[in-house]
């Protein structure tokens, strides 16, 4: 546990002294949130907060790697394809960040970057619903595992609208996911998920209401990219066997809202990712609540969600340990 806590810091630190700097440097580039219909923020804010979360993760991962391998024994292979995705992605929010590049092309790469991600070894092959009874996906595996991730990726960057909103999100899911992973005794899903929580809380506390600093495209894509596979894989009864049920709820509030905004748009005949102010944050400001306070409310109900999906497969663990079917 102690080693844990120092995993923990070890990111904390890194983005709490790289922020500012990532900051600075945003405001000198010209990369900045501006006002329009669609934002809540007021006036000229720095984004490319992404950096200094991919950084401190980075430094994370290579600190625990050094310090010794075991921590991500037999890892290896899936442990650089999630990096590079994450930086692929990364770079690509960043200069989504300065540039406002085209959707489809950011689709695109999105879906390049799942694509090795699951022939990494990141996908979801049979689905084990409670009473573990099992749905076998067989050539399904890969499309759906791909769709996963970049649907995922897309999720925590739309729920990223308010200040400190997506990082209070992602740092619940990435500590109950680590939780999970324990229980079923992924470990190095724990020691990643930790490293991840610890980075975004760094980062945190310059995204609190008022923000300094924005995550960006550069934060929100990667980090969604992240969260889609360790949600899924932390899940893993057996190897390719998800809990599905479980990474589900853990993103249960950002899967929703895309999939509403999604509805949504079809329906007027826009396209899916056309930005709009109609996302569940939007909606619970426009009843009154302020920023701070529908942030809270949100990572409160993800909170309850992800203790029902610690539940979850705390009970389909069980089940499947009885009837044996490991």
């Amino acid at each position: 546990m102690l080693l844990l806590a120092g995993y923990f810091f070890i990111t904390f630190i890194a983005a709490l002294v790289l922020t500012p700097i990532v900051r600075n440097i945003a405001a000198k580039w010209h990369i900045l949130a501006y006002e329009n219909h669609r934002t809540v923020h007021q006036g000229q804010i720095p984004k490319l907060g992404g950096a200094s979360i991919f950084i401190a993760l980075a430094i994370g991962v290579a600190l625990v790697w050094m310090h010794g391998a075991y921590s991500f024994a037999g890892f290896g292979l899936q442990l650089a394809a999630l990096m590079l995705g994450t930086f692929v992605l990364f770079i690509m929010g960043a200069l989504d960040d300065k540039f406002d590049l085209n959707c489809n092309l950011k689709m695109i790469i999105e879906l390049l970057a799942a694509t090795a991600a699951v022939a990494a070894g990141w996908k979801i092959q049979v689905l084990v619903l409670p009473s573990a009874f099992e749905i076998n996906l067989g050539v399904l595996a890969y499309p759906i595992s791909v769709l996963w991730i970049a649907g995922v990726a897309n999720a925590i960057n739309m729920i990223d609208g308010l200040d400190g909103l997506a990082g209070g999100v992602i740092i619940v899911i990435s500590l109950i996911s680590a939780a999970v992973a324990a229980l079923l005794g992924n470990t190095q899903l724990v020691t990643l998920s930790i490293l991840i929580a610890g980075a975004v809380a760094g980062f945190l506390r310059y995204n609190l209401n008022p923000a300094s600093i924005f995550m960006g495209d550069s934060g929100s894509l990667p980090l969604g990219f992240i969260l889609a596979c360790i949600t899924v894989n932390s899940s893993a009864i057996a190897p390719g066997k998800i809990a599905v049920v479980v990474p589900l709820l853990l993103l249960g509030i950002p899967v929703t809202d895309t999939f509403l905004a999604i509805i949504r748009r079809l329906r007027r005949g826009i396209h899916p990712f056309h930005a709009d102010q109609e996302h569940i944050h939007h909606r619970l400001v426009n009843l009154g609540l302020s920023q701070t306070g529908a942030a809270m409310f949100i990572v409160g109900i993800t909170v309850i969600l992800g203790t029902l999906a610690f539940l979850v497969a705390q009970g389909i663990y069980t089940d499947v340990r009885l009837f044996g079917m490991m």
